[in-house]
């Protein structure tokens, strides 16, 4: 049942998502964006999946974010031999470095673990094994 305040979502809406970026989202990051859809936390702006009933909030979408401005960054790889498609970026950081979950890369809980991509260099770093580790380390930014 969706929450009635100005955060949260539905599982249809977040099934919609996952069905248009043609892969599941983690099930970690799918219960927090039931009760969390469209929150930041602190400086760090989570992408939310867009939800019909709070447009305004949710039209920066993970989807959308993933069809448009992930995009235009990875065309600065084009032909570096590196390989983007396991990356689904959940929030961007800084100036255009995204946290990612990587699909190639299964933590202990069987979640994609949690990279960080470099705009510069079109690598990652590993930050967490799964996203509710991501959501506890200490020195997370935001």
């Amino acid at each position: 049942m969706r929450k009635k305040n100005s955060t949260g979502t539905s599982a249809a809406a977040i099934a919609a998502a996952a069905q248009a970026l043609g892969r599941p989202l983690p099930p970690s990051y799918a219960a927090w964006l039931l009760d969390n859809n469209g929150r930041a936390l602190g400086a760090l702006t989570l992408f939310p999946v867009y939800d019909a009933d709070n447009p305004r909030k949710t039209w920066e979408s993970i989807d959308r974010h993933y069809r448009e401005g992930w995009q235009a960054w990875l065309d600065n790889f084009a032909g570096s031999g590196i390989d983007h498609a396991s990356l689904l970026p959940f929030a961007q950081f800084g100036t255009g470095d995204y946290y990612c979950f990587d699909y190639a890369q299964s933590g202990p809980s069987g979640e994609p673990v949690v990279v960080l991509w470099s705009h510069e260099t079109g690598t990652t770093s590993t930050v967490a094994p799964d996203f509710s580790a991501f959501l506890a380390l200490p020195g997370r930014p935001g």
